[in-house]
């Protein structure tokens, strides 16, 4: 469901402006300094409420202005128009999606599956294990409705057995809550495990224009307890050590999953260019399962895509967004390898302090 319109008003440098866009490939050019990122902000904000750049929105509202307000008109599968609007004043958020006022967040976040590939790419690699499992999370929120609910229901049953371990409860009372946890745990980790099999299947294909000896690259998924031992076991056995600790160390809540390229850390084997398109090509993978198993296209935001990959490979990364049908949104000082895709729907955006305009 690509976006076909957006008005921006108040939102950080930006002025005041209608935008209309391609279903295919949107570019914004210009200097630096001059907003383009913000442009991409501002389709981010639409989809999530939250901003890759600020931990709070208020931040975002332009200098002098009450409150910003973003506008979109988003095209259905069906042919129609349905307008989405985020509104923030300072510690006041305002969302609607077709005139009606949105409950929850997640509603947002399914109208049209977001992936962002900015700055700070590199943290699903080099950062901890909650951005890994975020990117799980996001995969199959979006392709299992199952999930979310089931995931939901396991926090609320590790916050409820990790208060009774803090408060040095007997230990009938923490494992009054274990029977549920452990069937919560083995749904996750079952969705979670089969997720990642078919996103390797897809990366293994993308990667072979990527890489040399592409087959070397695994990925090693961790459930978060022993792999040779049911969780239940594992939350009777470790019952003294949590109660010392006062937190549950074992679960879903600790899983993880590794990358190794030639059996080795792909930080340490891979260059900064190579991990780019290995997380692009992960975002890419999720964007081709989602296509296959619901119909459902993508929307990829990109900052700044030249930044440690040359022209041959932008041209590749591009290539497979247009083949996938993805709408993309993407900013550069100026586009060279454009003038190399044939047959792709362009529309392009100049952008000067804070003015953006469509360049005809």
């Amino acid at each position: 469901m690509p976006l076909s319109t957006l008005s921006i008003d108040g939102f950080r440098n930006l002025a005041t402006t209608n935008l209309d866009f391609s279903p295919g490939l949107n570019l914004f050019s210009g200097e630096n300094a001059a907003g383009k990122t913000s442009v991409l902000e501002t389709i981010y904000v639409l989809g999530r409420a939250s901003s890759f750049r600020s931990s709070s929105l208020d931040r975002v509202i332009a200098h002098g202005q009450p409150r910003f307000q973003l506008v979109a008109q988003i095209q259905q599968a069906s042919g129609r128009c349905i307008p989405v609007g985020v509104s923030r004043k300072p510690g006041q958020l305002i969302a609607r999606v077709d005139s009606q006022p949105v409950r929850r967040l997640s509603e947002l976040a399914a109208l049209f599956p977001l992936q962002w590939v900015g700055g700070n790419l590199h943290g699903l690699i080099e950062n901890g294990p909650p951005v890994r499992r975020q990117f799980l999370d996001w995969g199959l929120f979006h392709v299992k409705p199952d999930y979310i609910p089931v995931w939901k229901q396991f926090r609320k049953l590790i916050k409820q057995r990790n208060a009774a371990l803090r408060s040095a409860s007997s230990p009938r009372e923490i494992t009054v809550w274990d029977r549920d946890l452990v069937s919560c745990s083995q749904a996750l980790d079952r969705w979670r495990r089969e997720y990642l099999d078919e996103i390797v299947c897809y990366l293994s294909e993308i990667m072979k224009e990527f890489l040399e000896s592409s087959e070397s690259l695994a990925i090693n998924y961790r459930r978060g307890w022993s792999a040779d031992k049911d969780y239940h076991v594992v939350l009777e056995d470790s019952l003294a050590m949590d109660r010392e600790q006062g937190f549950t160390r074992s679960g879903p809540h600790r899983a993880d999953f590794s990358l190794k390229y030639q059996a080795r850390a792909v930080n340490e084997s891979l260059s900064r260019g190579q991990q780019k398109l290995l997380v692009i090509g992960l975002k890419l993978s999720q964007a081709m399962l989602l296509k296959k198993q619901i119909g459902t296209h993508s929307l990829f935001l990109l900052d700044d895509l030249g930044a440690e990959l040359d022209n041959l490979n932008q041209a590749r990364v591009m290539r497979r967004l247009i083949d996938l049908d993805a709408q993309v949104f993407a900013t550069a000082i100026d586009f060279p390898v454009m003038d190399k895709l044939s047959g792709a729907n362009i529309r392009r955006f100049h952008v000067k302090h804070g003015e953006v305009r469509e360049v005809v």
